[in-house]
């Protein structure tokens, strides 16, 4: 038909008068085509610059800005929930952070094979754990603040009696053994006098070994040692003689809390470490 290729246009004009121009179809399609070359050209010349054109490179920049920095603060927590969390490597040690502080404990190993339990390593504890039920291996400093009255309660639970284990003495229920972090060799022996502790000599290299195994030290040793810290000092770490599991990391708020009494709370968790052991075997 010969209208098929007519568009009607009315303009705006009067109430009665109105006028229609003919535009055909393919007026339209140039128009269109026109307009989007026109649109292409701009963009080629770099004229469209607004932020919601998906061609827009200050939009692409702006989006990859956004996820480089989400990306940097959901990584770790990311990796935290795959389970990819940075394991420490210390040599015989054993996470124990993540339990209560009254049952932080090492797996209960057999007696039957002396050298494979923890502290089989370190001879100097040999005394100790042979000739006590407990071992409180006591880090801290004549230098440091904080240590002193953990001492003083230490003095004033077990130091009054016949309690702990002394060199040459007879078999006793506890030994507290010093692991010093002092700057000298006379702080060192300065802070023993008149204790009845066991000590690791200061020339010793087992010394600071057993830091590292116990991740326990001041802060100013974490340069010297090489080491991530989970304990400063003071710190009493409470041994089980018979396993050499560790029956509690909080023995010096123990010892300030309960004195004395503090000996049957550890008491208390080393029978059930030893029946932990028992029901293994």
């Amino acid at each position: 038909m010969p209208n098929q290729n007519i568009i009607q246009r009315r303009g705006a004009g009067s109430a009665s008068a109105s006028t229609a121009l003919p535009i055909t179809i393919k007026d339209v399609a140039q128009t269109g085509k026109s307009g989007k070359q026109s649109s292409r050209r701009r963009i080629r010349l770099g004229l469209s610059v607004s932020p919601y054109d998906r061609t827009s490179l200050i939009r692409w920049s702006f989006l990859v800005f956004i996820s480089i920095i989400i990306a940097l603060l959901t990584w770790k927590p990311i990796l935290s929930l795959l389970g990819l969390r940075t394991e420490h490597k210390h040599t015989g040690e054993h996470d124990i952070s993540s339990l209560p502080d009254d049952h932080r404990h090492l797996s209960p190993r057999s007696n039957n094979l002396p050298s494979s339990l923890p502290l089989s390593k370190f001879t100097e504890l040999s005394l100790a754990l042979e000739n006590s039920d407990m071992v409180a291996l006591y880090f801290a400093a004549s230098w440091c603040p904080m240590s002193t009255p953990i001492s003083l309660a230490l003095d004033e639970a077990f130091g009054k009696n016949d309690m702990l284990l002394t060199p040459g003495g007879e078999r006793k229920t506890l030994s507290v053994v010093y692991v010093s972090s002092d700057k000298t060799l006379d702080q060192y022996n300065g802070y023993l006098h008149d204790r009845n502790w066991i000590s690791i000599p200061f020339e010793s290299p087992q010394r600071n070994q057993l830091k590292r195994h116990f991740s326990t030290c001041a802060h100013r040793e974490l340069d010297e040692l090489g080491m991530d810290r989970k304990h400063e000092i003071p710190t009493i770490i409470v041994i089980d003689s018979q396993t050499q599991g560790v029956i509690t990391t909080s023995g010096a708020s123990d010892v300030e809390q309960m004195g004395a009494g503090s000996l049957d709370h550890w008491r208390s968790m080393q029978e059930w470490i030893r029946k932990s052991k028992a029901d293994l075997n």
